[in-house]
C-alpha cells in the first residue's frame, strides 16, 4: 500500500529512521536540517517545551524528536498543503503525542503562540531577501526559499515573544547574513551565545553558519570550530556528518 501519492516521495534522513513526505516539484530539505537540528540539540535546553518556525514538512521536528530526544515539540506552518503534509508525517513516524503541527503565520505568534512559553526555538527560514534573485513561479518553493511571507527580522520577533527568559533560539542563514542576523538577535535581547559556520570543504569560504543565542542572558559568544560538510566518510561527508545521516535516500511507498 502506498504511502505517499505519485506526486510526493517518501525520503529517509537522519541515523533514527525519520521519515519525510514531500512534493516533488516543491521545495525539498537539505542538509542544513540536519546541522540544525544537531547544532540546536548541542546548545540549546537538553528539557522543557520546544518551537519550530516554518517547520515545513517536518524534518527538523522529526530529527529533534527522535534522533536527540528532544520534546515535546509545536511545529508551526504557514502553508496548508505543506502543513497537511506534516501531519501526515508525525503520524508516519509514530510521533503523535510529541509533536504537534500548528497552521499560522509566524507573524502573528503573540496571538498564535504562547508567551514565553518554549525553553527551545528553531527555525530553518527561508535564506533569500525578497529583492535576491528570482523568485520561483512554483508558489511552494517561492515561500520556503525567499522573504516573501516572512523575513528575520519577523523570525527574531517571533522567537522573542515565544522563549522563556534564559531559553535559546538556535537559527541557520548564509553566511553573507552573519552581521545582519546578529544584529537582529542583539537588539531583541536574544544574546548569541555559540556560533559556528559551515563549509563545503576544508580551506573553503564558509557558505552558512549556525548561531543559538539565549533570551536576556548575555554570557558571550563562543565560536566553536568550523562544522566541514564533504570528505572522505561515507557517502562523501566529513566524519562529523557522516555521524549524523545516512546518505538520503528517496523512495515511492
Amino acid at each position: 500500500m502506498s504511502l505517499s501519492p505519485p506526486e510526493e516521495t517518501l525520503d529517509s534522513i537522519g541515523t533514527s529512521g525519520v521519515r519525510v513526505l514531500q512534493r516533488r516539484g516543491g521545495y525539498r530539505f537539505n542538509l542544513d536540517a540536519v546541522l540544525l537540528a544537531a547544532f540546536a540539540a548541542s546548545e540549546g535546553a537538553s528539557e522543557g517545551a520546544v518551537l519550530e518556525l516554518g517547520a515545513g514538512s517536518g524534518v527538523v521536528s522529526f530529527l529533534l524528536a527522535r534522533q536527540f530526544g528532544r520534546g515535546p515539540i509545536d511545529a508551526l506552518e504557514l502553508q496548508p498543503t505543506v502543513h497537511a503534509r506534516l501531519v501526515r508525517g508525525v503520524a508516519l513516524n509514530g510521533l503523535q503525542g510529541r509533536i504537534r503541527p500548528l497552521l499560522g503565520d509566524l507573524r502573528e505568534a503573540r496571538t498564535l503562540l504562547p508567551a514565553g512559553g518554549y525553553a527551545l526555538v528553531v527555525s530553518n527560514p527561508p535564506f533569500r531577501p525578497r529583492s535576491a534573485g528570482v523568485i520561483s513561479p512554483d508558489p511552494e518553493r517561492a515561500l520556503s526559499k525567499q522573504e516573501l511571507a516572512c523575513d528575520a527580522p519577523a523570525v527574531v520577533s517571533a522567537a522573542r515573544h515565544a522563549l522563556a527568559p534564559g531559553g535559546g533560539v538556535s537559527l541557520v542563514y548564509p553566511a553573507s547574513r552573519l552581521t545582519e542576523v546578529l544584529g537582529l538577535l542583539t537588539s531583541a535581547r536574544l544574546f548569541p551565545r555559540a556560533l559556528r559556520l559551515i563549509h563545503a570543504r576544508a580551506g573553503s569560504p564558509a557558505t552558512r553558519f549556525l548561531v543559538h543565542a539565549l533570551r536576556d542572558s548575555d554570557r558571550g559568544l563562543k565560536v566553536l570550530a568550523p562544522l566541514i560538510v564533504h570528505g572522505e566518510g561515507p557517502g562523501g561527508y566529513a566524519p562529523e556528518v557522516a555521524a549524523l545521516m545516512d546518505p538520503p535516500r528517496s523512495e515511492r511507498a
